[in-house]
């Protein structure tokens, strides 16, 4: 039987610290260290923050993924890594760590396009098996979000993208204004509720691309009404109302790309906003072809995903 190859992961791009190990098409070890609670006091990720917390952890977060794989360093084939898009520090940290080990190491480097990681998320914990193309993939992060096409993991076109805040983004802002706990996006998650919702803004066309700072806007001008009005602000109506349209505006705009790529064999879908319930609930509800998730663990920044990809398209 033919020895199977390790890759070694790095994912450095925000406030998450990850190193993952695959061998062969298993993950067999996923560590992370986030500095999620240094940046909540803030509201969001203070950038310089989050490299001096990479930097810190690093060399540790390696130690005991190699431990928890049973392997050691001499043991890895190829080192891959977060490239971009990210935080300029953030990634620079990986970036270094990944070039040493691969030069101590004399193993090629895999660079690895982040949201490329969360596109092919699915499959960390799924048999690559089913990796059918065409696949249209979702992508609904803090930092990006888009519906892409794909005929290989090395052919890969965007159709639609975000050009100011990503869906994720705004839903933290929103949550900040209303006062929620810091991400905001998985507070409003916790707390939405389809009764006596807002018409906060108006719906964008289907093949408009992707912006949600104006949804963000409205719901600041509405809670800046209350507040001028000395009444009591409606936090739960305007943080479902906001998570409302912005789940109804990426489920329109993938029904339509459905549409107009009929050959579409699978739809997958990855990024922290993916973990949110009304946007799995409805995207359940498409039945031109079958949608797949992350498992939960794996929507979040994740080297395991960094490693999944880099063995797809190497």
């Amino acid at each position: 039987m033919a020895k199977q190859e390790i890759i070694l992961a790095i994912e450095s791009s925000c406030d998450d610290t990850s190193i993952s190990i695959l061998k062969g098409s298993k993950i067999i070890a996923n560590v992370t260290s986030t500095s999620m609670s240094q940046h909540r006091k803030y509201g969001g990720i203070v950038p310089e923050l989050a490299s001096r917390a990479h930097c810190s952890d690093i060399d540790k977060v390696c130690s005991q993924a190699l431990a928890e794989a049973k392997i050691t360093l001499k043991d890895v084939n190829y080192i891959a890594y977060t490239s971009e898009p990210g935080l300029v520090g953030s990634l620079h940290v990986g970036k270094v760590f990944a070039n040493e080990l691969a030069t101590l190491l004399k193993v090629p480097t895999i660079k690895v396009n982040h949201m490329m990681g969360h596109a092919f998320s699915y499959f960390v914990d799924h048999n690559t098996k089913q990796l059918k193309f065409p696949i249209l993939s979702l992508v609904v992060s803090g930092g990006h979000t888009f519906i892409a096409r794909a005929t290989s993991p090395n052919n890969f076109k965007y159709l639609n993208e975000s050009i100011d805040d990503a869906a994720g983004e705004a839903l933290d802002k929103i949550g900040r204004f209303l006062g929620l706990e810091y991400p905001g996006g998985i507070s409003i998650d916790n707390i939405y509720s389809d009764k006596k919702l807002l018409e906060l803004a108006p719906n964008k066309p289907v093949d408009a691309p992707f912006t949600f700072s104006g949804i963000k806007t409205a719901a600041l001008n509405m809670i800046n009404s209350y507040k001028m009005k000395k009444k009591k602000v409606p936090v739960k109506q305007i943080a479902s109302s906001s998570l409302e349209w912005i789940t109804n505006d990426l489920v329109r705009k993938l029904q339509h790309y459905l549409s107009k790529y009929k050959d579409t064999k699978m739809v997958l879908v990855g990024g922290g906003v993916s973990a949110n319930k009304l946007l799995r609930k409805k995207l359940g509800q498409i039945k031109k072809v079958k949608v797949y998730y992350p498992t939960l663990k794996y929507t979040n920044d994740n080297a395991a995903m960094i490693a999944t990809y880099a063995m797809l398209k190497k």
